[in-house]
């Protein structure tokens, strides 16, 4: 049996640690994590956004400055009737500073390359290209794909802008060509860790920086240019573990200290309980015990005691000395008073059967108002009883319940030796009817009123400490309780709770 208790136990333990740590260690990992992931990523993808903002301003501003450029040699370029050296000189000088520029070319209407920055091996006609012909057909300035140019050979874009003469016609085009390898280096000395991507409208990277640590975890955000219809996307990366595992192991120590500290009150609240549970079974099974003995030994020590009663009556008739007289009363008590013990061992392993009836608790205590009052003026005490004006019906034995209220009445007149006040009083709730017995008297401190139910515990030279005990017993078999409040030198509140009947008999 033992062993089974220890197994419950343990597995209570067990079900208690799941419900109280685990569970919510469950709960929070699967509610912690993917939010905290993604609020890595949102703020990660919203610093991509703002970087390829930044770089995208950069070639904006680039852009704008080298179709500003174009632009106003154009417009120089059509007030004046000879252009050979002027548009030699300024190929050259606008050649020389950026090197981002891979060359500047004079082009005929024709599409053939009349000047160039860089020097010609052979004539090159860029008559066929898509962005030279829109230029001419809409006479403003265009932006080409990315594209290998015939002159340099190396991997560019161009941007055309017309050239009128005086007479409002085209006289020929100024193309100026970007190389892409030194735009990405520019680009690279820009970043901060981040990853660059030109995008043309084909959606084909046409420049990027270099590429990112390994890592699973990145974001990605693009910002369109306004010049040319590409755009310039930042590709960032983070740190899974410094951005979200680290937090998480943090909170997740703290929570499970936390839980493991609620766990363990909480055993220990279930452990109170139980052993204040294993407490009142023992003091249960010590009540059966008890009783089980009185039942059994009643009628064996009352047989003498009857006996004894009635010699000592014969020895009474037979002698009349007033010494004998006097011996023979002693002696006459002290059997009532082991009469009255066994009665109460009796009551306390099993309240003597009686009849139930429906009583108004006022109508009993009415009845027992005059020799309370007798007692209370031997003991020179005040008394004040209050009787509720609503139905105060319970059902249980009259006799038993003067038992109770003649048993509370003498603790209290006991308690009060130096005289004091006396009060019964009966209320009424929803569903008990309550009559309290409140002395002024020496009241009890905490460890006796832990103690006061306790079988043979008393604090009287002559008590039996039976009587409480007895008055819990009758009440427990209605259905009712008993509770003590005390306070040392203040007095001591006892108060019966019996089920209110709602209907008068």
């Amino acid at each position: 049996m033992h062993i089974n208790d220890r197994l419950s136990g343990n597995r209570r333990n067990l079900f208690l640690y799941l419900i109280l740590v685990l569970a919510p260690l469950c709960v929070f990992s699967t509610i912690y994590l993917p939010l905290k992931t993604g609020s890595a990523y949102s703020a990660l993808k919203e610093t991509a956004y703002r970087t390829s903002g930044f770089h995208a301003l950069y070639i904006e501003n680039f852009f704008g400055e080298t179709i500003g450029r174009l632009e106003s040699a154009a417009i120089y370029l059509s007030s004046v009737d000879s252009k050979s050296q002027i548009i030699d000189e300024m190929l050259r000088v606008t050649h020389n500073m950026d090197s981002r520029f891979s060359g500047f070319y004079w082009v005929s209407a024709a599409g053939d390359i009349i000047q160039s920055s860089n020097p010609l091996r052979d004539p090159v006609n860029l008559g066929d290209r898509s962005y030279f012909q829109l230029a001419l057909e809409t006479g403003k300035t265009q932006i080409s794909e990315a594209h290998i140019g015939r002159v340099t050979q190396k991997y560019i874009f161009s941007i055309a802008t017309p050239v009128y003469n005086k007479s409002g016609l085209i006289d020929g085009v100024l193309v100026g060509s970007i190389q892409l390898h030194e735009m990405e280096e520019t680009l690279t000395q820009a970043i901060r860790g981040e990853r660059i991507q030109l995008i043309d409208q084909k959606n084909q990277v046409i420049a990027e920086t270099k590429p990112l640590p390994s890592s699973k975890h990145t974001a990605s955000s693009y910002v369109m240019l306004d010049a040319v219809p590409w755009k310039v996307n930042a590709i960032m990366s983070f740190d899974y573990r410094t951005a979200v595992v680290r937090p998480y192991l943090v909170y997740l120590g703290v929570l499970l200290l936390l839980l493991n500290i609620a766990y363990l009150l909480a055993k220990a609240q279930l452990m109170k309980r139980q052993l204040a549970k294993e407490l009142a079974q023992i003091e249960a099974d010590k009540l059966k015990l008890i009783g089980t003995i009185a039942a059994s030994t009643a009628h064996e020590i009352r047989n003498p005691l009857t006996g004894i009663k009635g010699f000592i009556a014969l020895l009474s008739d037979k002698y009349k000395d007033d010494k004998d007289q006097y011996y023979f009363s002693l002696i006459q008590t002290e059997v009532n008073r082991i009469n009255a013990i066994v009665s109460e061992l009796l009551i306390i392993g099993k309240p003597t059967e009686a009849s139930t009836e429906i009583h108004h608790v006022n109508d009993v205590v009415a009845e027992m108002v005059p020799l309370i009052e007798s007692e209370a003026h031997l003991y020179n005490v005040g008394l004040r009883i209050e009787l509720t004006n609503e139905s105060a019906f319970v059902k249980l034995s009259k006799d038993h319940f003067k038992q109770i209220i003649l048993n509370l009445v003498k603790n209290a007149l006991e308690a009060m030796e130096k005289g004091g006040d006396l009060s019964i009083v009966t209320e009424v709730s929803a569903e008990f009817v309550l009559l309290k017995v409140t002395d002024t008297g020496k009241g009890m401190p905490l460890e006796v009123l832990e103690k006061v139910f306790t079988p043979f515990f008393t604090m009287k030279e002559n008590g039996t400490g039976l009587g409480l005990l007895v008055c819990k017993r009758i009440l427990d078999s209605y259905g009712g309780r008993l509770f003590l409040l005390s306070e040392v030198g203040k007095g001591t509140e006892a108060t019966i709770q019996l089920p209110r009947v709602i209907s008068s008999p």
